[in-house]
């Protein structure tokens, strides 16, 4: 898990929370997905622990800046599959879902949701992201 971020909306000045989790597949080649939960009691109902196996839920998001796709996968609902939680009815149609472990060590807090991109050389600094 990492540590969540608060965002203030410049139109309304309501305050947002993210929160991010990291799981790692199952499978003959185990891949780590990150994934990012909009809202502190949203996170808190999916009741994430280290070293759990769940079912997640999520829809995947690409979107254009500057010329450069940058892709995330939005969790709206993570089951714990080991006994801990319910079972969760199906997704829809247009969500994706992956099963894997919680791994047993945090990820770093500096880690990206998306992709690292190469280093651009030119005009424009490789780290004026907007997020």
């Amino acid at each position: 898990m990492l540590n969540p971020q608060s965002y203030t909306s410049q139109k309304n000045g309501n305050t947002y929370v993210t929160n991010q989790f990291v799981i790692e597949t199952q499978g003959q080649y185990p891949k780590k997905v990150a994934f990012k939960v909009m809202g502190e009691d949203k996170f808190k109902q999916m009741q994430i622990a280290v070293g759990g196996f769940y079912n997640v839920s999520f829809d995947v998001e690409s979107r254009e800046w500057q010329g450069k796709w940058f892709t995330e996968c939005q969790a709206w609902r993570a089951v714990r599959m080991d006994g801990q939680q319910a079972a969760a009815p199906a997704p829809a149609a247009n969500a994706g879902t992956t099963t894997g472990n919680a791994p047993s060590a945090p990820a770093p807090t500096s880690a990206p949701a998306a992709s690292p991109m190469p280093e651009t050389t030119g005009d424009t600094p490789a780290d004026d992201l907007p997020f």
